[in-house]
């Protein structure tokens, strides 16, 4: 049994073990030219560069509430859930501090879909905001989500889009009706339609509490060490735009490799329309999980 306060060092000195066999010098510091693979001199082919990270979100959302004996068929044993949740489907805009001028000199790569299922858990007494199921549809913001613990996966997303200058779906209002999906491999996901019927000050989301995710780098060779962390996204700055409040209807799917028709919606609560900011540069550590405690039994 490995106590938790020696995994810190077991990991520096595997890590410097392991430079030593190479005979390769490298830094044990932070370095923006190698965030993430590939390391090049100049760091400009990295798939993701390091934070902070800058979000604006276009988000059609839906909060649900599911059979609690069905929410915790997908969450692992050291978390508990009464089955309040929360589906989306988002539009991104996003960039690092590193790379703005990706905005014209590639919009492809600062531009992405995502859609998730979240649930209200709690750990150690406390409330968090954890996320079984995740789908985006760039492999840089699949990366970027690995690295802060979300479980993406890719797949095609979809969901209504507002122009200004159209007849119709020009804004948000009272009746207007919005809707998406999220399909990956052989099976939809999930689809959802909501049909805003007024303004509204906040979401219900306050309530869930942070985020909560899990990072996990599993070991695959003698030696290595298992990196399994539970650990919160801090942001640094958030403002909403406009939210909007409505009807929902969530329609769950899932296939083969998405354990999603494990859940069972008990009821759908309301619908949301809403714009979102925030900036990410940093990551928390709630706590550290070791070989003997990762089953998800």
């Amino acid at each position: 049994m490995v106590f938790l306060s020696e995994i810190g060092k077991l990991e520096t000195s595997l890590m410097e073990c392991l430079f030593s066999r190479l005979k390769v010098k490298v830094p044990m510091t932070k370095n923006n030219s190698d965030f993430t693979l590939p390391p090049t001199n100049s760091g400009k082919s990295q798939i993701v560069f390091q934070p902070p990270w800058y979000y604006g979100v276009t988000y059609i959302g839906a909060h649900v509430k599911f059979t609690k004996e069905s929410a915790e068929k997908v969450i692992p044993g050291f978390l508990s859930t009464d089955g309040e949740g929360w589906v989306y489907i988002a539009e991104f805009i996003s960039t690092s501090e590193d790379n703005w001028d990706y905005m014209y000199q590639d919009p492809d790569l600062v531009q992405y879909m995502e859609g998730a299922i979240g649930l209200k858990v709690n750990f150690e007494g406390k409330n968090y905001l954890y996320f079984p199921f995740m789908w985006v549809d760039k492999d840089w913001a699949l990366v970027r989500g690995w690295l802060d613990g979300y479980p993406k996966k890719i797949a095609k997303i979809a969901m209504t889009k507002l122009h200004p200058l159209l007849p119709k779906y020009n804004k948000p209002e009272s009746g207007l009706r919005l809707g998406g999906y999220v399909v990956r491999g052989g099976g939809v996901m999930f689809r959802m339609q909501v049909e805003l019927e007024g303004r509204t000050d906040s979401l219900p989301l306050k309530s869930f509490g942070p985020f909560l995710n899990i990072r996990r780098f599993p070991s695959r060779g003698e030696g290595e060490v298992d990196l399994y962390e539970i650990v919160s996204r801090v942001r640094d700055e958030s403002k909403y735009g406009e939210i909007w409040k409505g009807k929902a209807n969530v329609e769950l799917g899932g296939y083969v490799n998405d354990e999603v028709s494990l859940l069972e919606v008990e009821r759908t609560i309301g619908g949301y329309y809403y714009t979102l900011y925030f900036k990410v540069t940093t990551t928390q550590l709630i706590s550290k999980k070791i070989e003997e405690t990762i089953s998800l039994k």
